[in-house]
């Protein structure tokens, strides 16, 4: 075989490649025909809302659209799994007799979605402003039943009374969250429709809200540093001072010795640890004495915000975003230190990016 042939076999060669490995890579970016559909003053958030995963097939163009009800669960269901962190499976059910889809089904059996008579979902019908608001509500009341859904300043639209009772509540709460707004002239307008592209900015607004922005638990109307699990309580604030850089110092000396350790269940050192055993060894050489598990940890000291997180707090994980079934160490700069699993050895973490961003439940200071 002569060199100009054997050249030109390899471009050949390199061509299929290249074209394989762009085929077994898509890219999720909305293509630029698409936003050709959309407003000017949506573009970049619907490009983010594609990037945070929260578009489905059926709203990727057409984006000046009026959004149907099928088309808005099936957006609710996607953003529930990112809620909670997890694909939610089909069901077999088919609770409705005028659609098959088994999103809907799933969304319904959430009680994100509901019927509206007669066994009909009503899949193609034009979802209205107050519809949308109830299915937002009821998404993050599933996905996050832990969060105090409490309004302390109750906005009242100058056309309040067209507010469908069952969607009044849903409404309030998401205004003073800042996930849904008026029409103008302080209006609501809950029987009006709404696009996609306003449909999917919604669903990004809770996004940001509840996951890449919960630094706290949200509740509208005021700033929070309280424990989703102790709804009333006081901010607390907490004394630290010579003591507390102290015991922090001991800290890091005790957990450089740590790093490396393999994962085992059960195990409290000194060769290996599961992810309590190693808080329960490293704080009771501190003196402090806390229970053996994670889920009774994330009840000692008081609670801390995300975002006043200090060296030493105790950082907690929920996988279904409600039980608590893993902890670590904060060790500043958005990291953790802990025992993540089997196969797995002590190490750092991100809390702001990945699983543990997703999964991050709640933190604990028991270190004063």
């Amino acid at each position: 075989m002569n060199t100009k042939l054997k050249k030109a076999l390899h471009i050949i060669l390199f061509t299929f490649i290249l074209i394989g490995c762009i085929a077994a890579f898509p890219s999720h970016a909305l293509s630029v025909e698409s936003l050709a559909s959309a407003s000017d003053w949506s573009v970049g958030e619907l490009s983010k809302a594609d990037e945070y995963n929260l578009l489905t097939e059926k709203v990727q163009e057409n984006f000046k659209q009026n959004i149907t009800r099928e088309e808005f669960s099936e957006l609710a269901l996607k953003l529930y799994e990112n809620l909670v962190g997890k694909k939610i499976e089909a069901i077999n059910t088919k609770p409705f007799i005028d659609t098959q889809n088994p999103n809907v089904a799933a969304a319904n059996s959430l009680g994100i979605v509901n019927g509206v008579g007669s066994g009909k979902f009503a899949p193609d019908n034009t979802a209205t402003r107050q519809e949308l608001s109830a299915m937002l509500y009821r998404t993050l009341k599933a996905a996050k039943p832990e969060y105090d859904f409490s309004i302390s300043n109750e906005h009242i639209f100058n056309d309040e009374a067209q507010i469908s009772p069952w969607a009044n509540e849903a409404v309030k709460y998401l205004y003073s969250s800042g996930v849904i707004t008026g029409v103008g002239n302080n209006k609501f307008n809950p029987v009006g429709s709404a696009t996609r592209e306003e449909a999917i900015i919604m669903v990004k607004r809770m996004y940001e809200k509840y996951v890449l922005l919960a630094e706290v638990v949200y509740q509208p109307g005021r700033p929070v540093t309280q424990d989703p699990s102790e709804k009333g309580g006081n901010n607390i604030e907490v004394s630290r001072g010579d003591s507390f850089a102290n015991t922090v110092d001991k800290l890091k000396a005790l957990i450089k010795p740590e790093m490396g350790k393999p994962y085992q269940w059960g195990a409290t050192g000194p060769s290996s640890y599961d992810c309590s055993g190693l808080v329960y060894t490293l704080y009771g050489k501190l003196g402090i004495a806390l229970p053996r598990v994670s889920a009774s940890q994330s009840t000692a000291g008081v609670y801390v915000p995300k975002s006043e997180l200090l060296y030493g707090d105790l950082v907690f994980f929920a996988a279904d975003g409600k039980n608590v079934n893993h902890v670590g160490i904060y060790v500043g700069n958005g990291e953790f230190v802990h025992a993540p699993s089997t196969g797995n050895v002590v190490k750092n973490s991100s809390l702001i990016s990945g699983y543990y961003q997703r999964t991050y439940f709640t933190a604990r200071r028991v270190i004063r």
